[in-house]
Order: C-alpha cells, then sequence, then structure tokens
C-alpha cells in the first residue's frame, strides 16, 4: 500500500491538529477548515476523580496548510480563531499561530521515520484555571513520528506513533506528549480514524499552573469527494486526567488537497 493513504492530517483533539509522519510529495498542498466545539461541565482533581466545575465551552474554527518542499521535507501553518465561555464571561481571540517542517529521515516501503519541530506563536490571553486551556506564551514543539502501513482483511490501514517535548515559555510547565491513531478504509472513499492524545506536564508550573495530566481519544470519519474535496466529522472526550478539563466534543472539517 501507498503511503499516500496517511498523507491527510490527521485533526486532533483540543482543536490540534496533528501531522501523520508521512512526508508529502514535492509540491504537493493541503488545506483544511475545521470547526471544534467541547464542553466541559466536570473536571479532574488531584486524585483522577470527576468533580463538578463552573461550566466551560470553547469553539474554535481553524485554518490549516501543508506544502511538501521536497519529497522528504514538508512545512505547515496552522492558525485559529476561538470563543471562550463560562457562565460569568465570553471572550473572542485568536489562537497561537503554530509554523513547523517535518523531516522524512528514514523509510521503507510500508514504514516511515520522521521528525518535526514546531514554534508556536501566542495568540489571546489564554485561561490558565485548566490545562486543555492553553496558555498566552510562546510554545516550542519537538517529536519523532513513526508511520507503519499493511493490510487487514484485505483493506488498507496505518498505524502512527509520535511521541515529543513541548517547551513552554512564562508560567506554563513543559509537556510530555504521545500520539497514537490508528486509520483505516473499508471502501476506498471511506477512511475511519481512532486517535488517543495523552499529555503529561513536567511537573507543576508557576502562578495558576499545577501538575496536570490528560488523555483525549477521537473518533473521527473522513469520505472523499470529487476533485480532490473531503469532508471529516466525529466526535472527542477526555477519558482520565488530573487537575484537568473533563471534555465532549465534536469536530466538523472541510479538506481541499491540491
Amino acid at each position: 500500500m501507498r503511503a499516500s493513504m496517511a498523507f491527510a492530517v490527521l485533526l486532533g483533539a483540543g482543536g490540534q491538529a496533528q501531522a501523520a509522519a508521512w512526508t508529502r510529495p514535492k509540491g504537493d498542498t493541503e488545506v483544511i477548515v475545521s470547526l471544534h466545539r467541547q464542553d466541559s461541565t466536570h473536571g479532574f482533581d488531584l486524585g483522577g476523580e470527576a468533580i463538578d466545575i463552573v461550566d466551560y465551552r470553547k469553539t474554535e474554527l481553524q485554518a490549516f496548510a501543508e506544502y511538501g518542499l521536497s519529497d522528504r521535507l514538508t512545512v505547515r501553518a496552522q492558525g485559529s480563531v476561538r470563543q471562550l465561555r463560562t457562565r460569568n464571561a465570553r471572550d473572542t481571540e485568536p489562537g497561537h499561530l503554530e509554523l513547523a517542517a517535518r523531516y522524512r529521515i528514514k523509510s521503507g516501503d510500508t514504514w516511515v521515520l520522521s521528525s518535526e519541530s514546531a514554534v508556536r506563536l501566542p495568540g489571546g490571553d489564554g485561561d490558565p484555571g485548566a490545562a486543555q486551556r492553553g496558555s498566552p506564551d510562546a510554545e516550542y514543539d519537538a517529536r519523532f513520528l513513526l508511520g507503519k502501513s499493511g493490510k487487514l482483511a484485505g483493506r488498507p490501514v496505518f498505524l502512527d506513533l509520535q511521541a515529543g517535548i513541548r517547551r513552554r515559555e512564562g508560567d506554563a510547565p513543559d509537556e510530555r506528549r504521545l500520539d497514537v491513531t490508528l486509520g483505516g478504509r473499508p471502501t476506498r472513499r471511506l477512511m475511519l480514524l481512532a486517535q488517543a492524545f495523552d499529555v503529561s506536564s513536567s511537573g507543576a508550573g508557576q502562578g495558576a499552573f499545577e501538575a496536570y495530566r490528560y488523555r483525549n481519544l477521537q473518533l473521527t470519519a473522513v469520505y472523499d469527494l470529487p476533485a480532490g474535496w473531503s469532508v471529516q466529522a466525529g466526535a472527542m472526550g477526555t477519558a482520565s486526567g488530573r487537575n484537568a478539563l473533563r471534555e465532549r466534543g465534536a469536530v466538523l472539517a472541510v479538506w481541499r488537497r491540491f
């Protein structure tokens, strides 16, 4: 199976888009516009037990573009506008602007190993009241990505593993990140994605930032349309956590490949 089955960007939980380990062919472009909605009526305390919190809601409109500078080097940019709401307040602000480059280190017929570096420039003020709400300072992400493709019952499948560190300026602690994606195509036009996103802080930060961890799960379906268009829809939720929100939400997206 050609790795192009997994070239597509994988939309991550919490409004973050995560690229697959495969790089794009030289001159190939993909643009994705997505709408994310997350609600949280409960959170996780220090012991990981669910607790009642002030209701929190985030709606985010995100734009993502990825381009193959060469067959081995892919660059991307991502930006967003988000609305944060609680019972007593509402705020609309830009999210982080992320610029990244992914380099294919080595590959075989059915696997690929890549590295990626990204800088996330601050947007709005953020809200340090819980881990997933982000911070108003710059962040720097470095990770390794391993992709493996194959077939299951005669249909294409792939596994994408990503592990890295996110360095964060200001009061927020650094983060350890592990992303796992299992994808497959039951039909030629339909791709199903099951994803897990595990985030844990490197200790506590300053100010309002305590040590935290959370694991988000997401299930989505991507349907290919003619002329390089695709649509995506699915649901996400926080499976476990500590000092974090327990989020529930959905994502809708439109993809365009050139």
